[in-house]
């Protein structure tokens, strides 16, 4: 009982105290990010919005000749050092990335804010791990879990989501199972995030969703949002793979965001819906029906702009266009069936959204979880049916971990993704 007690007491005054420490400058740099890329928006607002973009590629170009690392979405940056320690998130990285994630997104690159406040969030943990009294006495074990705690308190914070930020850091790091010993101070830490943020910025839910409670009748409708959207998703998983080989192939990498830039300004043009984090776009297809010829052309803007904007290398994520891109599944189902029942609409919406999130991430639970809190919990039966449909979908698709040194490779397919050592058929 003396030993068990013993370790208790110790795990509680090491994570109690540091993970709730970690998780509120996680919630702190999810502010940051806020405010830089809501004055970055305002400063980009006097551009053309077919200039825009290029612009911002042009800047963080910049940013890539002192840090390289704060290009691309950044997931696989998280997923690499969490896994394997490779250096890949330093003090530097922290703040490069917050700078070019706020200038593509805030002029108007296509893209959301997940995979780089991974990193930002990350990079938090791994420098506090850095502070002598704390290093002195964390094992190696102990501060990759400090660097899953940093990225939590910042997910939980940016999507209002103190459950599912803590789950999702966890999840996207293992295709089939959640390790508890990261999962417990990991939703510590996205807890305090939010509170953080809470209190400093917005504690409201990320989309407001009408009044409604599911009915049983409408179950076949949610499975059939979830199959749209998770063919959808498969779609944009493939549009944005051929892009990323096609700037893979040519030279000058670090320049590659200028006519990244270029090409989305161009879809701006025509589709100017489809710039930036589109959250707002989001909450509109959630309050009314547009048009299948109109959500057509936001689907496929919204693949190409993503895609020229974040495989060129552009700092921005893939969950928020995942979602744009649920929204309009959903919304194209409930154009066409649900006749101005603004309740069913809203709840179709949400079971497309999750779709696409469990299916480019594969994080099924954490994409539940997460759409919950972001709607409501009276949504819950649409936004589950919609993540298990999703996943079952895309789950052989993987996007995330790919883009790790090549040395890592056969053994990132074996660890992180659960491959079986000695099936020679992978």
């Amino acid at each position: 009982m003396k030993n068990i007690s013993q370790y208790v007491g110790k795990y509680i005054i090491k994570w109690l105290v540091v993970a709730t420490l970690v998780g509120i400058g996680g919630g702190f740099t999810a502010v940051a990010l806020k405010m830089l890329i809501k004055f970055v928006g305002n400063l980009s607002s006097y551009v053309h919005i077919g200039l825009a973009p290029l612009i911002g590629g042009i800047l963080v170009t910049f940013i890539y000749f002192w840090d390289k690392l704060a290009s691309g979405f950044g997931t696989d940056h998280y997923v690499c050092e969490v896994n394997e320690s490779v250096g890949y998130l330093k003090t530097k990285t922290l703040f490069s990335k917050l700078i070019a994630t706020s200038i593509t997104l805030g002029f108007q690159g296509s893209g959301g804010v997940e995979g780089p406040i991974l990193v930002i969030g990350g990079s938090m943990g791994k420098m506090v791990s850095k502070i002598p009294v704390i290093n002195k006495h964390f094992t190696n074990e102990d501060i990759r879990i400090l660097t899953i705690c940093g990225a939590a308190g910042a997910i939980g914070a940016i999507f209002r989501s103190p459950l599912g930020g803590g789950i999702f850091v966890v999840e996207v790091l293992y295709r089939s199972s959640l390790h508890y010993e990261d999962l417990f101070p990991a939703m510590l830490s996205s807890t305090m995030g939010f509170v953080t943020y809470s209190m400093i910025s917005d504690s409201t839910p990320l989309f407001i969703i009408p009044n409604y409670l599911p009915d049983v009748y409408n179950i076949p409708l949610f499975i059939l949002t979830g199959i749209v959207a998770g063919i959808a998703s498969l779609l944009f998983m493939r549009v944005f793979s051929w892009t990323q080989r096609f700037f893979d192939k040519l030279s000058y990498k670090k320049i590659h965001p200028i006519l990244g830039g270029a090409m989305t300004g161009l879809i701006l043009l025509v589709l100017p819906q489809v710039g930036g984090t589109g959250d707002h776009i989001i909450q509109q297809m959630i309050d009314k029906n547009f048009s299948i010829i109109f959500l057509i052309l936001l689907f496929l803007g919204k693949i190409l702009a993503t895609s020229f904007t974040v495989a060129s290398g552009g700092s921005a994520g893939l969950v928020i266009p995942a979602l744009f891109i649920g929204a309009i599944s959903g919304n194209g189902i409930s154009t066409l069936v649900a006749n101005g029942n603004l309740g069913l609409s809203s709840s179709l919406v949400i079971s497309g959204m999750s779709a696409s999130f469990a299916s480019i991430a594969n994080v099924p639970i954490a994409a539940a979880i997460m759409l919950i809190e972001m709607a409501g919990l009276r949504l819950g039966v649409p936004a589950t049916l919609g993540s298990i449909v999703g996943y079952a979908i895309g789950h052989s698709q993987i996007i995330y971990g790919i883009n790790c040194p090549e040395h890592l490779q056969f053994e990132k397919m074996k660890k992180w993704r659960n491959f079986d050592i000695n099936d020679e058929s992978h």
